[in-house]
C-alpha cells in the first residue's frame, strides 16, 4: 500500500490548465531536474516528454521531437490503470455490485458458445490482478491474434485455461478487453462514453481518443491518446486519493485497494526488480525509500503516483524509436529516472 501523508490542502484545481510554479517553491531543486532531462537526452532519446508535478504545481516540463504540451499521446497500456479508474466508478454508481461479480453472470451471452464452464467462474477481480487463467502470450502472438480476429471477446474466451482462475498471474491485455466488454455490459455504456461521464469530463481532459473493437467494445488495455499535461491529471487525481474540486470522483477505499500488492515477484536475475508488485492495473514500486504506484505503457509511457512526496510524475516515449529494453514491462527494473534524479532533487531543495 502506497505510504500517504496528510494532504496539504489545495489552493486550485488543475481542471482548466496546470500553474506553473518555480521547481524551488515547490521544495524541488532546479538542477536536479534539469540533470533527470539532460540523462534522458543523452541516455535515453526516445523519451520525449517530462513532466514533473509537486504541491499541485507543475514545475518541470520538457518535450523532444515532435511530442508537446497538447499534442495526443498513445499512453498503451498505462490506459488499464484508467480502465481500473473506470471499474471503481461502477462500483461507486452502483453500476457493479463488486470485484467478485463472475463474468458469467455479467456476460452470459458471450459463453454460449464456450465449452469450458470453469471459465464463467472468472471475476471481476481476477482480470484486474491479471488472474484470469486464459493462457496468454503478451509479448508473443496473443495481441496481434486478438487484434486480427473479427471478435475479440469470443477470441480471448476462448484461450484455454492454463490455470484456474484467480491462481496464477498471467499479465494479459486480453484480460482487459473482458474488463471493457463487463463495463459496457454493465452501464450500457462503452468505456470511452463512461469515461467522459464519470472521469475525462470533471477532470477537463476533452481531447482524448481511445478506439473500440470490431463489437464497438473500447480496447480496454491500449491505445487510449491523451496529452502528457492530461495524463498528469489523472495522476493527480490518484495523488488526491480520488477527490476533485470538493467531490469524491473514485472511492478512496478503491485507491487503497488497488495500489495494494495483490502479486508480489521475487527477483530471479539481475534485470528483475525487488520489490516489485501489482495490484488492481497498476504496477508498484518503491522509488528510493518511498512506496509508489505507476501506470505504464509500451516504449515508456508512465504516470508515476509518489503519495508521500506528494509528487507526480510524468514521461512520454516515442513508440517507433523504443529499445528493446523499453519494449516490456522489464523497463520497469531497467530504467530509474525517478529514483535516481527526481527524488533526490526533492531531498536536495531542503
Amino acid at each position: 500500500m502506497a505510504d500517504y501523508a496528510p494532504l496539504p490542502p489545495r489552493d486550485y484545481w488543475p481542471t482548466h490548465g496546470w500553474r506553473d510554479s518555480p521547481p524551488e517553491d515547490q521544495g524541488l531543486d532546479r538542477e536536479g531536474l534539469q540533470a533527470a532531462h539532460e540523462h534522458l537526452t543523452r541516455h535515453v532519446p526516445h523519451i520525449d516528454g517530462l513532466l514533473v508535478v509537486r504541491h499541485g504545481y507543475l514545475v518541470y516540463e520538457r518535450y523532444g521531437g515532435s511530442a508537446g504540451p497538447a499534442k495526443l499521446h498513445n499512453v498503451k497500456s498505462a490506459t488499464k490503470s484508467v480502465l481500473s479508474a473506470l471499474i471503481g466508478i461502477a462500483i461507486q454508481t452502483g453500476d457493479l455490485a463488486g470485484v467478485d461479480e463472475p463474468l458469467g453472470y455479467i456476460l452470459p451471452d458471450a459463453f454460449g458458445s464456450i465449452s469450458d464452464r470453469r471459465k464463467r467462474a472468472i471475476t471481476v477481480r481476477d482480470l484486474l490482478t491479471m488472474r484470469s487463467g486464459l493462457e496468454w502470450d503478451e509479448y508473443g502472438p496473443s495481441d496481434i491474434q486478438m487484434t486480427a480476429s473479427p471478435d475479440w471477446v469470443r477470441f480471448v474466451l476462448e484461450r484455454p485455461l492454463a490455470h484456474l482462475p484467480g491462481t496464477a498471474f498471467n499479465y494479459s491485455t486480453g484480460d482487459t478487453q473482458l474488463l471493457s466488454a463487463a463495463l459496457q455490459m454493465l452501464t450500457s455504456l462503452t468505456a470511452l462514453a463512461f469515461a467522459d461521464l464519470y472521469l475525462f469530463g470533471p477532470l477537463g481532459i476533452l481531447q482524448r481518443a481511445w478506439p473500440a473493437d470490431p463489437q464497438g467494445i473500447t480496447v480496454g488495455g491500449a491505445e487510449l491518446a491523451l496529452t502528457p499535461r492530461d495524463m498528469a491529471k489523472f495522476g493527480y487525481l490518484y495523488l488526491n486519493r480520488g477527490q476533485w474540486e470538493g467531490e469524491v470522483m473514485v472511492p478512496a477505499a478503491w485507491i487503497e485497494q488497488s495500489t495494494q500488492p495483490n502479486t508480489t515477484f521475487e527477483p530471479v536475475s539481475e534485470d528483475d526488480c525487488a520489490e516489485l508488485g501489482y495490484g488492481y492495473l497498476w504496477w508498484l514500486r518503491p522509488q528510493g525509500p518511498f512506496e509508489s504506484f505507476i501506470a505504464v505503457g509500451f516504449a515508456g509511457q508512465f504516470i508515476y503516483v509518489i503519495p508521500a512526496l506528494d509528487l507526480v510524475v510524468v514521461m512520454t516515449g516515442d513508440i517507433a524509436s523504443a529499445p528493446d529494453r523499453f519494449r516490456d514491462n522489464r523497463m520497469l527494473c531497467q530504467f530509474n529516472l525517478v529514483e535516481e534524479y527526481i527524488v533526490p532533487a526533492v531531498f536536495q531543495a531542503g
